[in-house]
C-alpha cells in the first residue's frame, strides 16, 4: 500500500460559488488498484488507525512476553508438534533407536548380497530377503525424517521466542510508535477491504510481528459485542469532533465578517 498525504487547504467550489475547506488526508491506499482493477479493490486505511493498531499489538505482545515468559514461550510453541522438553527427549531416543535399526538392516542386506555373490543363496531367495529388508527400512527412515523435522521446529520455536523476548526487554516502556520500533517489531501488515454488509464499516487488519508472526495474548481476544461497542464509541467521538470543528469554523467566519 502507498501512503497518500495532503495538508488541509481551501479551494473554490464552483457549484456552490464560494470557498470551501478541504480536509487534510493521511491514508494508505492499495498500490495495485490503479494497475489491475480486476484483481484488486480500492481498499484503504488511515495512517492514524493502522498506527494505533500496530502500537496496541506491539505493546500487548511485549507486555505479555515480559510478564509471563514461560507462558509466552509455551504459547509460541503451541503450533509445533513437539510441545515440551520431555517430548523432545523422547523424539531423540526414538531417532537413535530407528537409526540403529536402519544400520542393522543395511548390514543384513550387505551380508545377503555377499551370500548371493558366493553362491550360498539362489536368486529368488536373495530377492525375497532384500525386498523384505527394504520394506522394513521404509518406516524407520520416514519416521526419523519426521522426528528430526519436528525437533528442528522445536528448536526454532525456542530461538524465535528468545529473540522476541530480547526485543521486549529492550523496549520495555514506550508510548508512541517510532520508526525504529516499527522496523524492530513488524514483519508485515495486511489490510483487507472494508466490509459494510452489516451497515457498519468493519475492516480486518493482520499484523505479523518479527519472529512470532500473528500473536494475541491469551484472554485478550475481544468478543463481537465488545468490538462493536468500541467501534460505536469511536464513531461517536469522531462525530462530535467533526461537529466541534464545524462549530468553531462558523464562529471564526462570523467574527471575520463582524
Amino acid at each position: 500500500m502507498y501512503n497518500h498525504r495532503a495538508n488541509p487547504c481551501q479551494t473554490m467550489d464552483r457549484t456552490k460559488g464560494r470557498i470551501v475547506d478541504v480536509k487534510g488526508r493521511d491514508v494508505y491506499c492499495c498500490s495495485l488498484y490503479q494497475i489491475c482493477r480486476d484483481d484488486c479493490t480500492m481498499h484503504y486505511i488511515t495512517t492514524a488507525a493502522v498506527s494505533a493498531l500496530i502500537l496496541e499489538t506491539i505493546r500487548g505482545a511485549t507486555a505479555y512476553a515480559s510478564e509471563n515468559e514461560a507462558e509466552f514461550v509455551e504459547t509460541i510453541r503451541k503450533a509445533s508438534a513437539v510441545r515440551q522438553g520431555d517430548a523432545a527427549t523422547n523424539h531423540k531416543k526414538q531417532i537413535a533407536k530407528s537409526e540403529k535399526r536402519i544400520a542393522e538392516l543395511d548390514t543384513l542386506f550387505r551380508k545377503t548380497y555377499e551370500d548371493f555373490s558366493a553362491g550360498l543363496l539362489n536368486e529368488n531367495r536373495f530377492r525375497q530377503l532384500s525386498c523384505g529388508y527394504e520394506q522394513e527400512q521404509e518406516f524407520p527412515l520416514t519416521q526419523t525424517t519426521d522426528l528430526k523435522s519436528q525437533l528442528e521446529q522445536f528448536d526454532n520455536d525456542n530461538l524465535r521466542a528468545d529473540k522476541f523476548l530480547e526485543l521486549a526487554r529492550r523496549y520495555s516502556d514506550f508510548g508512541e510508535l517510532t520508526a525504529p520500533i516499527l522496523h524492530e517489531f513488524i514483519e508485515k501488515v495486511i489490510v483487507h477491504e472494508a466490509d459494510k454488509s452489516s451497515g457498519k464499516r468493519q475492516q480486518r487488519v493482520d499484523i505479523y510481528l518479527n519472529f512470532i508472526g500473528q500473536f494475541t495474548a491469551p484472554g485478550d481476544a475481544e468478543s463481537d459485542s465488545d468490538a462493536d461497542e468500541k467501534r460505536t464509541q469511536w464513531r461517536e467521538y469522531k462525530r462530535k469532533e467533526r461537529a466541534k470543528k464545524k462549530h468553531d469554523g462558523q464562529i471564526g467566519r462570523e467574527e471575520e465578517i463582524a
